[in-house]
């Protein structure tokens, strides 16, 4: 009775597991692009977020509200106030002086006299309007400033969104993987049972159940660390795990060298804070130029002789002779400072030249990626799962293989989606005019912070399809970007 159990129950795993595999299989075959709005959920949560609505949080509203909160935005505009403080203050013309004096006899008999004085010094030369001048200068350049660290939030909001909603979809799909993977170690077991499998097939889906749960333990972690960077930016430090929306194979930009290098040759708040360096030091130049011509003191003084009853009136004029002092070191200061102000100009149109070339070398190589997996590398994948799938159900083709398909495939799409990242990331410099950095100081810019990236994984892939893996080894998902 036991034998012909036995015998029941393997003949129905033989007839029945031609039609289960293409059921286990079918939720690996493609729905869309990575990082579509569709791969923001996994399968297995389709059913809460159709009863639970999910307020997905977009690009525009974190901007405005990095707008609002970020606090070196508040710094560059306090600076500019500073400036315009320092402006007002510098044309102010001197006070008048008013005093009293009074002499006194050292003998009876002699008379005293009393009296009051009025002074003022008269400033030539317009010295008030060129320090003036100086001043403005200085608001001008602070106001470039504030406008490359606006344009920095604005970057850096929209560089680490990216960096969210590609781990969004890196968890997304390592979830769809995890069910697939689950599927396939209880499908080995039960062939086991029915001694379709060997000991070594189900030790090798445990294995891959096992780097499958790994990988998508360290998509969260990703995930979780990208938000927390997203709203530090933003200046919200409190705000819980949201998902956002968007797509990531949005349309692929298009930039062209020419173009973007006149772009921001003309446009760069960074070289329009430079130049205005220029301005700033040719108004110190004839500012100091003015110096040596001396002002004017005028004092007038009104004095009443008590015991002779009579009054006088006396006006006192001095100059200072520029004899010694002829500002020579400050003017001379001054003309170093336009050469130095002019050479800055020079200095940041070749950094912006090598930040330019870097950021082109880094668009195109992620570019070429997105273009690879998603014209070749991704088709070819899933092909290769298509017909591994079909040689097993005609028994051409051993489960192991099944398993490696399977891990390649899903491998490559989260590749893509890192690639994808990648692009987009690089493609918000470009189009931003290269200003990164929204945490730093307006003066320090981009000089401090640095952008995080996930860029290994499709860089591991490209090398291991290159080099024809097909052996059993640890899943490309578990790399990790440098």
């Amino acid at each position: 009775m036991e034998q012909r159990v036995a015998i029941w129950m393997s003949w129905r795993l033989l007839v029945c597991w031609p039609f289960l595999l293409p059921v286990a299989l079918q939720a690996q075959e493609p729905s869309g692009l990575p990082g579509s709005a569709q791969l923001l959920i996994s399968p297995s949560d389709q059913e809460t977020t159709a009863t639970v609505p999910v307020m997905l949080l977009t690009l525009e509203t974190l901007q405005n509200h990095a707008l609002e909160h970020n606090p070196t935005l508040e710094q560059a505009a306090a600076a500019i106030e500073q400036a315009r403080g320092n402006m007002i203050q510098t044309g102010l013309y001197p006070n008048p002086q008013v005093g009293y004096l009074r002499s006194d006899p050292n003998r009876g008999g002699q008379s005293r006299t009393q009296g009051v004085f009025l002074g003022q010094e008269i400033v030539t030369a317009g010295k008030l309007q060129k320090s003036r001048d100086v001043e403005s200068q200085e608001v001008n350049r602070l106001t470039w400033q504030q406008s490359a660290q606006r344009q920095r939030v604005l970057n850096d909001v929209q560089i680490r969104y990216y960096e969210v909603l590609g781990a969004q979809s890196a968890v997304a799909l390592s979830k769809r993987l995890l069910a697939l993977a689950e599927a396939g170690v209880k499908t080995t077991e039960d062939l086991q049972q029915a001694q379709q499998a060997t000991r070594v097939d189900v030790l090798q889906s445990r294995l891959q159940l096992k780097t499958v749960r790994l990988s998508l333990r360290e998509a969260e972690i990703r995930h979780r660390a990208a938000w927390k960077q997203l709203v530090s930016v933003v200046g919200c430090p409190n705000w819980s795990l949201t998902p956002v929306e968007g797509k990531l194979d949005r349309s692929i930009p298009e930039f062209d060298w020419d173009s973007s290098w006149q772009r921001l040759t003309e446009t760069s708040p960074l070289l329009g804070a430079a130049r205005s360096r220029i301005d700033h030091a040719f108004s110190e130049l004839r500012r100091e130029e003015a110096q040596p011509i001396p002002n004017v003191n005028l004092q007038l003084v009104v004095e009443r002789d008590a015991a002779l009853n009579y009054t006088t009136a006396s006006t006192l004029f001095s100059v200072p002779i520029p004899v010694f002092n002829r500002n020579q070191g400050n003017i001379y200061h001054a003309h170093a400072d336009i050469r130095e102000a002019q050479a800055e100009v020079r200095r940041t149109e070749l950094a912006l030249h090598d930040a330019l070339a870097d950021a082109f070398k880094r668009f195109e190589s992620a570019l070429a990626q997105v273009t690879a997996f998603r014209d070749d590398i991704l088709p070819d994948a899933k092909e290769s799962l298509k017909l591994t799938t079909e040689g097993y159900k005609a028994g051409e083709i051993g489960f192991l293989q099944v398993l490696g398909a399977r891990q390649t495939y899903f491998s490559t799409e989260l590749g893509y989606v890192d690639a994808l990242t990648e692009m987009q990331k690089v493609a918000v410099e470009l189009d931003g005019l290269l200003l990164t950095g929204g945490l730093n100081p307006a003066e320090v810019g981009t000089a401090l912070q640095t952008q995080t990236g996930f860029g290994g994984r499709q860089r591991g892939i490209l090398n291991q399809l290159q080099e024809g893996a097909s052996k059993q080894v640890l899943p490309a998902v578990l790399q990790t970007g440098p």
